[in-house]
């Protein structure tokens, strides 16, 4: 069977095993199965010998390494991303290879992931079979040059089928910037705990050394081109002394180079810059022997030519075939020939990967697609750096540099037309992010190229490095010799707001300049504003530490300024002691945010009382986000009151620019609800919430890219207080909207929604029990693992929200049937909450005193006479709660009075059941006067099981009274609670049997009404 497919998840390769996949085109990655080392011709050209994928020279060492990822695949975890990075050449391709063989020589399948702009992917793939499989290994070589939501969006698709572990290795030759920004929203946005290992060079392992090395690579070498006598072929003089040789690639280099050197009678080249020399001078022999007129069948284009279109393939990397002939005619490749017939016959010499030749070219899809690929580079990649750095004018070799090239980047990447604001996605040729990674690679090594290419085209046209993408950006940053105006002009193009791929590169920009910055400057004003700046890239970057130490230096600044030199800097120091609170809660500091906003605060009063045209929307701002912390440290007084000082000043502002104001205004009603609800004060958080809902759509009409987050957000919170008064139908329907939306969200920028998303899960979990609907359990599930993985990485920050996790899906699990499963999740809530508590007691009390009941119910469930105490302590923790705050508090005082009246039953203390029941019941009765909608379920159940415990007791004539209050409650409540009816009738029935003539005196009292005919039929089980 044949699908078609954008962007195939690992689960739905795996249901699809025996298929063929094809691809539309736009998907952002590709699968493919992991290839088997090919063996070029003995006397192939050396780019084709060296290639690490063709394996040629047997595999060293790595024993320890290969140890620890045997190690890292047998984790507890389904999932598990590890990165291996180390300078090209160092054998992170090899690694991967060796790795391969050995893993699916144990069982496991092996798939590579491509980038769609890695053209030599064929557009079907072939589903493996799954069956059976240990797990799955996939593979991404140059993960540093995928964009950041790609990846993110590979990763979160690598989700398999339940029991089928799958590990992701990442393959890359920075670490930096890059790979902590990256490693950041792994963590926060897929809950993972991606490990790292630098491939350090071969020779640090005991018994390798660079002349061994070379030994091995020189006689395999010989072997393979035939080439006597290669064995007296000496290392270069430099080997040991030369850090080149440091990268197993380069000794190889070396090796070949000496072999090629000793089968013509030549010395063998004393340096690295040498063996490329030499190398590349055999490329151009090949070229040569092609196109000879003594060939059967000579090549068209000339050696001089061919030279070219090498560069040129070099720098683009592999094109479609109507981008090859439109990047060959960007070049201005000098020569008569038709751009086609350049790529056919440089297929001749470069075949494509996985083609026999230029054949495959008469097949071309219009738009390049279908695996049609051309212009394949020039590898290793050490050595196409190597010749691109020798063919431009500018270094000292005896290599012959080609005018040509001079200008060929320029013209191959420099926007169409003279085009100065060329924005990602604004018609670039598709080859632009390749042809600028591989230029800021090989000017790490060849200055020249930096100072005569890289360097003037980025002056001339600064918004082309926004095409690079963040990682290479951020090695751009980091070239000791880059000019602090270029990264101004670089700066000066780069978006204010967050961008998830470029996060990371403008980080490394941001940092970059703000050393100079501060270097060249001891003025504070200036220093402050720098280190703000940098705060604020650091945060977007993901970096939060680091954003929360500048944003700390920025705010010393300012205070220091207001305090010793002007009350002029006033604003600068609230809006800094603002943003510095907002960091703080960014990594848990929830206390310490708290601190920091009230200062705000104050700060902002005093100027509003100055200026209040000016200052109001910034205390407005202030007051919106105190009142959150407030809340979250368990100060809810306080924060409710804040909450509703935010609205009303929301309300005068919109007033006057409803169109400036509006979302502000959405928002502070979103949260002030919240705050409502947190206090018992449902029906006016229902309002207030509806008002946020209709708000937020209202701008989401104008503007859906903007607006969605907090729409979904508004959803989410109306949803809960639907629930709250008992409107669980309509909670359900935007509850699923919200979770629709956030997933969404999810899909397009991982890094800022999926801790929402994963809240939204819980809660929907919860909306979908009140249902009773099964599938609760599924999303619970997911939830969990997500909060998991994220306490992992900032347990202070997430650590509530793993405990009410962790609450809920024990909960669900008991409605699964699942009791011991959920004893197991419940007490470890238990133990969490209590540990937050003694952190924090006011702001987790509520969540302990929750804890304790249902853990007291989980261990009842499995006959555990503990359940009692735990219990008590609860009711106990509630009575003092309700003194603080009744009217929140009262509805879970009152649950957990019904649910310890079961326990005491349970155990034989009947008599402090029924007053303990009773207890319960006036409390619901209570409350029903308040919602009669959100209680009446509890209400008719704690009756019911008052009554069945007064019969129990044999007082069947007090039974008579619950059970008719139980009777009628029962017939307004919601259909999937309609069984508690039945339970009522059947207890009535039972009271009538115990005692028929009391029970009909007190009916009659009750009702002035005769006990029905209904109520005198036997019951279905007397003894019950």
């Amino acid at each position: 069977m044949t699908q078609h497919a954008r962007a195939t998840g690992l689960a739905s390769i795996v249901q699809a095993a025996g298929d063929v996949i094809v691809y539309g085109g736009e998907e952002p990655y590709r699968w493919a199965p992991w290839p088997a080392p090919a063996v070029p011709e003995a006397r192939a050209q050396p780019s084709e010998l060296l290639r690490a994928a063709n394996a040629l020279v047997g595999f060293t060492g790595r024993d320890a390494l290969l140890a620890r990822l045997r190690q890292w695949r047998g984790g507890d975890a389904t999932l598990a991303v590890h990165l291996i990075h180390g300078a090209g050449g160092q054998g992170k391709t090899r690694l991967a290879h060796r790795v391969a063989r050995l893993w699916q020589g144990e069982g496991w399948v092996v798939l590579a992931a491509h980038h769609q702009r890695d053209r030599s992917v064929p557009a079907e793939f072939e589903v493996p079979d799954f069956d059976g499989a240990a797990g799955v290994l996939v593979v991404v070589d140059y993960a540093e040059r995928w964009e950041t939501a790609d990846l993110l969006t590979l990763l979160a698709d690598m989700r398999a089928r339940a029991g089928l572990a799958v590990r992701v290795l990442l393959l890359a030759r920075p670490a930096g910037t890059w790979w902590q920004s990256l490693k950041g929203r792994i963590q926060r946005d897929m809950h993972l705990v991606p490990t790292r290992e630098e491939l350090a060079p071969l020779e640090q392992e005991s018994g390798i050394t660079r002349r061994g090395l070379f030994t091995e690579a020189r006689d395999r070498f010989a072997e393979l081109l035939q080439v006597p006598g290669a064995d007296g072929v000496a290392p270069p003089p430099a080997l040991e002394r030369n850090e080149a040789y440091r990268l197993v690639l380069t000794v190889h280099m070396a090796a070949l180079a000496g072999v090629l050197a000793h089968d013509r009678g030549q010395p063998s080249p004393a340096d690295p810059v040498q063996v490329s020399e030499l190398l590349l001078a055999r490329e151009r022999d090949h070229w040569e022997a092609m196109s000879t007129p003594s060939r059967a069948t000579p090549l068209a284009t000339t050696a001089d030519t061919m030279g070219q279109v090498v560069y040129t393939a070099t720098l683009t990397g592999r094109l479609g075939y109507v981008d090859g002939k439109t990047a060959l005619e960007r070049a201005g490749i000098d020569s008569a020939l038709a751009a086609g017939q350049l790529l056919k016959d440089h297929a001749v010499c470069y075949p494509p990967a996985g083609t026999p030749g230029p054949a495959h070219l008469e097949q071309r899809s219009p738009a390049g697609r279908g695996g049609v690929t051309v212009l394949e580079p020039l590898y290793p990649d050490r050595l196409g750096e190597d010749y691109l750095a020798l063919c431009t004018p500018g270094h000292s070799f005896d290599f012959p540099a080609d005018p040509w090239a001079e200008e060929a980047p320029a013209r191959l990447l420099a926007p169409p037309d003279g085009d100065q604001c060329a924005q990602p996605g604004d018609g670039v040729a598709v080859w632009v992010r390749q042809g600028l990674t591989t230029l800021i690679e090989a000017s790490r090594r060849w200055p020249h190229l930096a100072t005569t290419q890289l360097y003037p085209l980025l002056s001339a046209h600064p918004h082309l490095a926004l095409h690079a993408g963040g990682a290479a950006l951020a090695e751009l940053a980091g070239l000791e010799t880059i000019d602090t105006t270029l990264l101004e002009a670089i700066e000066s193009v780069l978006p204010a707001h967050r961008h998830i791929d470029l996060d990371i590169g403008i980080a490394a920009v941001t940092d970059r300049l703000a050393k100079h910055r501060l270097a060249a400057t001891d003025d504070p004003v200036t220093r402050a504003r720098i280190h703000e700046g940098l705060a604020v890239r650091m945060s977007y970057a993901g970096l939060h530490v680091r954003a929360l130490a500048e944003g700390q230096q920025a705010t010393q600044l300012w205070d220091h300024l207001v305090q010793t030199i002007s009350y002029a800097y006033l604003p600068n120091l609230a809006l800094s002691l603002t943003n510095h609170a907002g960091r703080l809660a960014d990594v848990g500091w929830r206390a310490d945010a708290v601190i920091f906003s009230e200062a705000a605060v104050g700060l902002w009063r005093e100027l509003v009382s100055v200026d209040r045209e000016a200052y109001l929307p910034n205390l407005a701002f202030s007051l919106t986000n105190h009142a959150v912390w407030l809340a979250e440290v368990g100060r809810r007084s306080e924060a409710l009151t804040l909450s509703h000082e935010a609205v009303d000043l929301w309300r005068e502002l919109v007033s006057v620019d409803r169109e400036a104001y509006l979302p502000n205004l959405a928002n502070s009603l979103t949260l002030r609800a919240v705050r409502l609800a947190e206090v018992g004060r449902w029906s006016e958080a229902l309002t207030l919430s509806h008002e946020a809902v209709d708000l937020w759509r209202e701008l989401v009409s104008v503007d859906r890219e903007a607006y969605l987050p907090d729409l979904a957000a508004s959803l989410h919170n109306h949803a809960v207080r639907l629930a709250e008064v008992g409107r669980q139908a309509e909670a359900l329907t935007l509850s699923e909207e919200a979770l629709h939306l956030r997933r969404e969200l999810v899909s397009v920028n991982r890094d800022a929604y999926l801790p929402d998303l994963a809240l939204t899960l819980t809660n929907h979990a919860n909306r979908l029990a009140e249902e009773g609907r099964a599938e609760a359990v599924i999303h619970s599930q997911e939830a969990l693992d997500l909060y998991r993985e994220l306490v992992s990485v900032n347990r202070e920050a997430y650590l509530p929200n793993l405990a009410a996790s962790l609450h809920n899906h024990a909960n669900r699990l008991t409605e699964e049937g699942r009791q011991a499963e959920a004893l197991t999740l419940s007490e470890e809530a238990l133990h969490l909450r209590r540990e937050l508590v003694s952190v924090n007691r006011d702001a987790y009390l509520p969540n302990l005193a929750n804890s304790l009941t249902n853990h007291a119910n989980r261990l009842a469930e499995m006959g555990r006479a503990e359940a009692v105490t735990l219990s008590q302590e609860a009711v106990d923790l509630w009575r003092e709660l309700v003194s603080v705050n009744r009217d929140a508090y009262l509805p879970s005082l009152a649950t957990s009075l019904h649910n310890h009246a079961l326990r005491l039953r349970e155990v034989g203390r009947l008599a402090e059941a029924v007053t303990i029941f009773e207890e319960a019941v006036g409390l619901y009765g209570h409350l029903m006067t308040v919602s009669r909608d959100a209680y009446v379920s509890d209400y008719a159940g704690t009756l019911a099981v008052l009554g069945d415990l007064l019969i129990e007791v044999e007082r069947f004539r007090e039974a008579i009274e619950p059970l008719l209050t139980a009777f009628v409650a029962a017939h307004v409540m919601p259909e999937y609670a309609g069984d508690k009816l039945g339970t009522v009738v059947e207890l009535l029935r039972r009271s009538y049997a115990g005692d028929a003539g009391g029970v009909s005196e007190m009916h009659l009292s009750l009702t002035g009404e005769d006990v029905p005919e209904w109520m005198k039929h036997p019951p279905t089980d007397p003894a019950s």
